[in-house]
């Protein structure tokens, strides 16, 4: 069958579909499914149908869902007695066919509202993401960043060795983005659509502010640094009972590989700012302090023996140079070279 002219009200009118939203009957289900799959342009308006049908079963126990549900299927038998000549059958004909359509138009108008007002989870978010609804936009090798505006005027830094993916339907329905890597986002307001940051540990919610996300493949840690505004982060895998966090204004958290809460405390805004310009500077730099402000910078890690890590020692300053030119530059004095394998870096000597 054909359901291409079906509005949200024909699916709640039709028994077989009620059936499918509540699992009552296999051979319904396995039709409505198959109607899903063979004609996706109505895959949509028949998932938010069957969101809104179980709206009747939000919060309730399963007596009530069944009396809620027998009062649907009733109404339904009634909207579909078929009419008589007469003049009085077709009055009684008239008054359910009301009663329906008014019982309808008041589920449509919770739905919207649910919809608009219900905040869902950033693990939700992120487990439903899938390489059909997310799509790249920009991509950076080890030793380069690259500055992206997205459809909204929300502007991203984007730092080495990071992917940033936009939701398909963003700046629409959302404003959705996937991280992999680090990222500086001066985001649009818009209090309609909050600016959500999903990456492999973390969500991060913003209507109009300024952050720094951090979280890397190799990474055992992801972080947010929170410059302007105000921004709620969460954990994004499921089942972690890791409490979110809301940041304001120098505030950041880091979540580590096995934590069950987040780490958070202050910053110095000027890490900050050093971070968006490039900007390192050195002074009798041992290893340790190179190899970590290298990594806050370009999101790299550098590696080398103990004994070779000894060894260095730097004193400088660089200003939006690329990661090549300050190993380079740093190798060069120390007379060392390097190696990169992905977001790694090998000293050698």
């Amino acid at each position: 069958m054909d359901y291409t002219n079906f509005n949200i009200e024909d699916f709640l009118t039709d028994e077989s579909f009620i059936n499918y939203c509540y699992e009552l009957n296999d051979v319904d289900k396995a039709h409505w499914e198959n109607v899903s799959l063979t004609q996706p342009l109505l895959k949509k308006k028949i998932a938010d149908a069957r969101e809104l049908c179980l709206l009747l079963s939000i919060k309730i126990n399963k007596a009530d869902k069944q009396e809620s549900l027998a009062r649907l299927k009733a109404a339904i038998e009634s909207e579909q007695l078929k009419a008589k000549p007469a003049v009085d059958n077709v009055r009684h004909m008239w008054l359910p066919r009301m009663a329906v359509a008014a019982t309808l138009l008041v589920l449509v108008i919770a739905y919207g509202f649910y919809k608009y007002n219900a905040r869902v989870s950033g693990a939700v978010l992120y487990s439903q993401v899938t390489k059909n609804n997310y799509h790249l936009v920009a991509q950076t090798n080890f030793s380069n960043r690259k500055s992206v505006v997205l459809p909204d005027g929300t502007t991203v830094t984007l730092n080495g060795s990071s992917t940033l993916k936009l939701a398909n339907d963003y700046n629409q329905n959302n404003r959705h983005v996937l991280l992999t890597g680090e990222a500086f986002f001066e985001v649009t307001k818009d209090k309609t659509r909050p600016f959500v940051v999903l990456t492999a540990k973390t969500a991060t919610t913003a209507l109009g502010t300024s952050f720094k996300v951090s979280s890397y493949g190799i990474s055992k840690t992801a972080s947010v640094m929170l410059a302007t505004g105000k921004v709620r982060v969460e954990a994004t895998q499921p089942g972690s009972g890791i409490a979110d966090q809301i940041l304001v204004p120098g505030q950041q958290v880091i979540l580590a590989n096995g934590d069950n809460s987040f780490t958070k405390s202050d910053f110095n805004q000027t890490e900050l700012h050093n971070w968006l310009n490039s900007k390192l500077t050195f002074s009798n730099a041992d290893f340790a302090e190179i190899a970590a402000k290298i990594t806050n910078t370009y999101g790299i890690q550098v590696t080398a023996g103990d004994k070779a890590a000894d060894k260095i020692r730097f004193t400088g300053q660089f200003n939006n140079k690329s990661l090549t030119d300050v190993l380079d530059a740093i190798g060069f004095v120390n007379n060392f070279t390097y190696k990169q394998m992905g977001d790694t870096v090998k000293i050698v000597f």
